[in-house]
């Protein structure tokens, strides 16, 4: 497999240095070189060059920093850099890596709408595979042909009772006549959106609590549901997502249509699953009735997720209009008499 080539754009060499060793070991049979440009205090001059020294050989992917320390013209940042090089670079994707991710201060909405993902220096090592998978997969998002929102459902390659929901949900700013930020924009879209919030598709903690089970039970019986297994763009083995509409059908194809019509009662009845494999509620410390939701603890940043019965569950006072397809943000209900 052909080397992939990673560019990091910083103002500091240190940082490139920490995180070198494990990016460019790669993941399986891929691997990338890193690449330094650094931004001192003639950047724009430095970009507009670098553009033109790359204009026909393009890297993968551009790691981008998203505070430089340097005093740098016009504020110069990191989201700034990923709006310059997307006019010479459109089908080129650009991930921020920051220490500051958990300031909001330091973003604002127009900062993020720039980089296809963000990734904190802190947890970098846990998101190589993401790294990997973006490159990989974003030139897919491109092409001539019309339909151009059929073309992005394809990538997701979803069951086919999914894919005119998804169809119909898919924001309508991605027309069937593409732009030249459309694939970045519909990249974010899928990073942020669709993987990122349950409902068609589900987690391995969504979906053990859809099958009654806890994650180490999923663990036992998750071989059999390879068919209802997200493979489109972005996928990862380390971050696993299940279509939640196959992973029921797969379900009642393994108990039978006899089995009961709750899904968590159906999927303790999975082969080698015990009663020590079912999930147990965090409020009433039962398994019985199965928890059937998961919730935020609380309304914190720093908020766990814990499975309950829907009863001690309520909407989240950040959730928003639920779209469809998607499930409603929920906390933990306050009073749970």
């Amino acid at each position: 497999m052909k080397t992939m080539r990673f560019v990091w754009i910083d103002d500091q060499k240190t940082k490139i240095s920490q995180f070198r060793a494990v990016i460019e070991a790669g993941i399986g049979a891929q691997h990338a070189k890193i690449e330094l440009l650094e931004i001192k205090q003639n950047a724009l001059g430095a970009l507009a060059d670098w553009c033109k020294q790359n204009a026909d050989r393009p890297p993968q992917l551009l790691i981008i920093d998203h505070i430089f320390n340097s005093a740098l013209p016009f504020g110069l940042k990191g989201s700034s850099v990923a709006h310059l090089l997307r006019n010479t670079f459109p089908r080129l994707p650009m991930v921020c890596v920051t220490a500051m991710f958990d300031r909001p201060q330091s973003f604002d909405q127009e900062d993020i709408s720039e980089y296809t993902a963000l990734f904190r220096y802190q947890h970098l090592e846990k998101h190589i595979e993401d790294l990997y998978g973006i490159a990989r997969d974003f030139p897919k998002l491109h092409t001539e042909a019309k339909g151009v929102r059929l073309h992005f459902v394809e990538c997701l390659k979803p069951p086919k009772r999914d894919r005119d929901e998804l169809l119909r949900i898919l924001p309508e700013e991605f027309q069937d006549e593409a732009h030249s930020t459309t694939e970045h924009r519909v990249a974010r879209w899928i990073l942020n959106e669709l993987l990122a919030r349950p409902g068609f598709l589900h987690d391995r903690l969504h979906t053990a609590t859809a099958l009654g089970l806890t994650v180490p039970g999923l663990s036992k019986v998750e071989h059999l549901f390879t068919r209802a297994l997200y493979k489109g763009v972005f996928a990862t083995k380390s971050e696993p997502r299940w279509w939640a509409s196959a992973t029921r059908h797969v379900l009642y194809e393994l108990v039978g249509e006899d089995a009961s019509d709750i899904p968590q009662y159906a999927g303790r009845a999975l082969p080698g699953i015990s009663e020590m494999d079912y999930s147990q509620c965090y409020v009433s410390k039962k398994k019985d009735p199965p928890p059937d939701v998961v919730v935020y603890s609380d309304s914190s940043s720093s908020a766990s997720l814990r499975v309950v019965n829907r009863r001690y569950s309520e909407l989240h006072p950040a959730s928003v209009a639920v779209t469809p397809g998607f499930d409603a943000k929920l906390i933990l209900r306050k009073s749970r008499s």
